[in-house]
């Protein structure tokens, strides 16, 4: 009976400690660089970033026109600069790949910046 209690509490220990490893491995928001927030992310990054929004315009999120703030957070709450795969899977969830089935560790892995175009195949 005593070993059956000591491993179920060691069980239950190890799922409490994977629990809190998985919190730490979620995505933190980072601090954007102060800027006139009167201006909209567009028309600010069209003079700082012209390529970014040249890809993103001829992506299926631009082609859908999907804000900047769905992948990179509204920019004075949250602002993710390179957002992981925990953004995308809020609306992607159906593709979602389960880590035995790769070796893949992020959507970025395989999808490039803001054309999301797969540059590189993994198995």
């Amino acid at each position: 009976m005593k070993f059956k209690l000591s491993i179920i509490a060691g069980l239950l220990l190890l799922f409490i400690f994977s629990l809190n490893l998985m919190a730490d491995k979620q995505e933190k928001p980072a601090k954007h660089a102060d800027v006139d927030w009167s201006v909209s992310c567009m028309e600010c990054h069209q003079e700082v970033t012209p390529d970014a929004v040249k890809e993103w315009k001829s992506s299926k999120h631009g082609l859908m026109n999907f804000g900047c703030y769905m992948c990179h957070g509204d920019g004075q709450e949250e602002f993710y600069p390179q957002p992981g795969t925990e953004r995308c899977i809020g609306c992607h969830s159906d593709y979602q790949i389960e880590p035995t089935q790769t070796t893949v560790k992020n959507c970025f892995d395989c999808h490039k910046g803001h054309t999301l175009k797969f540059h590189q195949k993994k198995d």
